[in-house]
């Protein structure tokens, strides 16, 4: 008798939630008071930066450094909402301590990691489609499409290969 499967048609598109549920719980400590969208943002911000490091012959590297500040700018605003106040300086110390937590953690996370990666890219994706004038921070897509799907597990793949040398 086969074993059924945990992943079928009823549950893949659950996965993208369950996994930034996920990232979420394995928040640091130290950053354990940050709001949902202070994590996201600040987590695509080091995501963005990764690939604009890994690739930045690629045609979309223009496009990667762009969502670099625009996550930045949003866990700042998020932040700053939260707190009162957050400056340059605390998008950068947060950006360098992701960056270190993914080299530390890539190779027990990779599925994770190239998800992360996905959920980014078609975040990013939701703001180009609001084109020169951005009128509302959009949502992380439940569902992705499965050619953006690709693309950026594509991405993913090339990026973390390079990144991690």
């Amino acid at each position: 008798m086969d074993k059924p499967s945990l992943i079928d048609s009823a549950t893949a598109p659950l996965i993208p939630a369950l996994l930034l549920a996920g990232c979420l719980v394995l928040s640091p400590p130290g950053h354990a008071q940050e709001s949902k969208e202070e994590i996201k943002s600040a987590r695509c911000s080091a995501i963005f930066t990764m690939l604009a490091e890994a690739l930045p012959e690629d045609v979309r590297a223009p496009v990667f450094r762009r969502f670099i500040r625009v996550f930045n700018a949003l866990y700042l605003q998020e932040k700053k909402e939260r707190t009162g106040s957050a400056d340059a300086e605390d998008g950068e110390s947060r950006r360098t301590f992701l960056l270190k937590e993914f080299r530390e953690t890539y190779a027990s996370r990779q599925d994770a990691m190239k998800e992360e990666v996905v959920l980014c890219g078609a975040w990013a994706d939701a703001y180009l489609a609001q084109g020169d004038n951005v009128t509302h921070v959009p949502v992380i897509p439940k569902l992705i499409p499965a050619s953006v799907r690709r693309e950026y597990e594509a991405l993913a793949v090339e990026g973390w290969q390079r990144w991690l040398k």
